[in-house]
């Protein structure tokens, strides 16, 4: 049986949550609005973690987690980026 950390699960859930958020906001706005929306999903997964780290009593691997989270939030958001450019 293969038991993942709960670092996992925090990280994997800003990724959906960017991957959503950003969805939205493909589907609902244009031009300059989206891409800002965009830039700011991307900040917020940073903060998200910072603050996770800043208010629990652990802060083991807070630069590892921001680093997987900012990856694959830039992934998800690089990707509706693309498919914004391309349609």
């Amino acid at each position: 049986m293969c038991f993942v950390s709960k670092q996992w699960f925090q990280i994997v859930a800003v990724w959906v949550a960017v991957a959503v958020l950003g969805l939205v906001a493909t589907l609902n706005f244009t031009g300059e609005t989206r891409f800002a929306i965009y830039a700011a999903l991307a900040a917020a997964a940073i903060a998200t973690v910072s603050i996770e780290h800043l208010v629990s009593a652990s802060a083991k691997d807070t630069v590892r987690q921001q680093i997987y989270v900012a990856s694959g939030s830039f992934a998800v958001l690089g990707l509706m980026t693309l498919w914004t450019l391309l349609s």
